[in-house]
C-alpha cells in the first residue's frame, strides 16, 4: 500500500519539499501504525532540507519531512500493551509528515483529552525537549529561578509551561520583540527582557538582588554564552539546547569555577530508541499532562494544510511567529 508523504528532494542544487508516495511501512511487533491528523514545524525540518539532520528514509529510501506527529492509532504490533487502535497519540518522529506512519509503541503519547491533534502536534517536541532540559538535565528543584533565551519561539514558550509545572520560582524570558510579551505572559512568564534594548544578563542581576538565575534553558546558543556565565546563580546549571545564534562563544573559566556552574548541553540526534523512550517515560511520570492540560495548552501561531509544508517553513525561518506553526494533514 502507498500512501501519500511530503518528500525533500532536491532542485537545482537545493532542496525544496514536494509531494509524493511512500510504502507504507509494516508494523513491528513492538510498533504502532498512526493515521497522522497534524504535524508542527520545527527547527530541525529546516535543518534537514539544509542536509544537516537525517530525515526519515534518507538511508535507503525517500527522505519525509517532519519531526514530530498526531493522530489516531490505526494498527498495533502483537506485542504493544496498552495502546490499541483508536488511540489519539502524539510523538516526536522523524517522517511524520506523511499520511500513514509507523513508529515505536514506547514514543507514542496519548493526547489529552481537552487538546485537539493540532495541539498534541505543537506540544509534543517541545514537552519533550523542555522536560528533559529543566527536570533532567538542570535537576530543576520547586521555587528556583529560570531563564529561558528565544522565549516567544514554539519551544521557549513551551519552557515557560514546563518550569511553572514543575514548581519553578520566577520566570525570566528573553525576545528581541517585546510586541510578543502578551502572549508569553499569559502562560505564567514573570518578565520577557527584551534583548534589542538591554543587556539580560544586567536586568537578570537587577531584579535579583545581584544574585544571578538558578537554571538558564538557552535556545540562542554561543552570543549568550558570556552573558550567560555572568547571569547565573553560584551553582546555577546552564543548559544549551539550540543554537539559533550560533554555535561558538566566549567562555570565562575563571568565572564558570568560581560559581561552580554546570554547562550541560542536550541533543535528540546523538540517543538512542531506548534513550527516547526514557525521555518519554520521565515526561509521563514527571507531569500529569491530562490534569496540566490547560497550564500546558501550545500557542498556535497558525494552521495551514500540509501542502503547504514549504511555506510554513520559509514562516518559521522569519521568525515573526509567536508559538508553534502547525499542518493539518488531510487523506485522499
Amino acid at each position: 500500500m502507498a500512501v501519500r508523504a511530503m518528500l525533500i528532494k532536491p532542485v537545482d542544487g537545493e532542496a525544496t519539499l514536494e509531494m509524493g508516495e511512500v510504502d507504507a511501512p509494516s508494523v513491528g511487533p513492538t510498533d504502532v501504525r498512526l493515521r497522522v491528523r497534524a504535524a508542527s514545524v520545527n527547527r530541525a525540518d529546516l535543518l534537514a532540507r539544509a542536509g544537516r539532520y537525517v530525515a526519515a528514509g534518507s538511508r535507503g529510501g525517500p527522505a519525509i519531512a517532519g519531526m514530530d506527529a498526531a493522530g489516531d492509532v490505526v494498527a498495533v504490533g502483537g506485542d504493544v500493551q496498552g495502546i490499541a487502535p483508536g488511540d489519539r497519540v502524539m510523538a516526536m518522529v522523524s517522517g511524520g509528515l506523511a499520511e500513514e506512519i509507523v513508529l515505536p509503541a514506547a514514543m507514542a503519547i496519548p493526547i489529552p483529552p481537552a487538546w485537539s491533534y493540532v495541539e498534541g502536534a505543537a506540544a509534543v517536541a517541545g514537552l519533550m525537549t523542555e522536560h528533559n532540559a529543566l527536570a533532567t538535565a538542570a535537576r530543576m528543584a520547586p521555587g528556583e529561578t529560570v531563564l529561558v533565551h528565544a522565549v516567544t519561539a514554539g519551544v521557549g514558550t513551551q519552557a515557560v509551561q514546563v518550569a511553572r509545572c514543575l514548581g519553578a520560582g520566577k520566570i525570566f524570558g528573553t525576545s528581541r520583540s517585546a510586541a510578543k510579551a502578551g502572549a508569553v505572559e499569559k502562560l505564567g512568564l514573570d518578565e520577557l527582557i527584551d534583548t534589542s534594548e538591554r543587556d539580560f544578563a544586567d536586568r537578570v542581576l537587577e531584579a535579583t538582588g545581584g544574585a544571578g538565575v538558578d537554571v538558564i534553558v538557552d535556545h540562542v546558543g554561543g552570543p549568550y554564552l558570556a552573558a550567560n556565565i555572568r547571569a547565573a546563580a553560584i551553582k546555577g546549571r546552564i543548559v544549551g539546547v539550540g543554537r539559533l545564534g550560533g554555535a561558538e562563544g566566549v567562555l570565562d573559566l575563571e568565572e564558570l569555577a568560581r560559581k561552580r556552574l554546570e554547562l550541560i548541553g542536550v541533543t535528540f540526534r546523538t540517543r538512542t530508541l531506548a534513550e527516547k523512550a526514557d525521555l518519554v517515560a520521565a515526561l509521563r511520570a514527571g507531569i500529569d499532562l491530562d490534569g496540566a492540560a490547560e497550564v500546558l495548552r501550545p500557542i498556535i501561531d497558525r494552521t495551514l494544510d500540509w501542502t503547504m509544508a514549504l511555506a510554513a517553513q520559509a514562516e518559521l525561518a522569519r521568525n515573526a511567529h509567536v508559538g508553534k506553526i502547525v499542518l493539518e494533514v488531510t487523506s485522499r
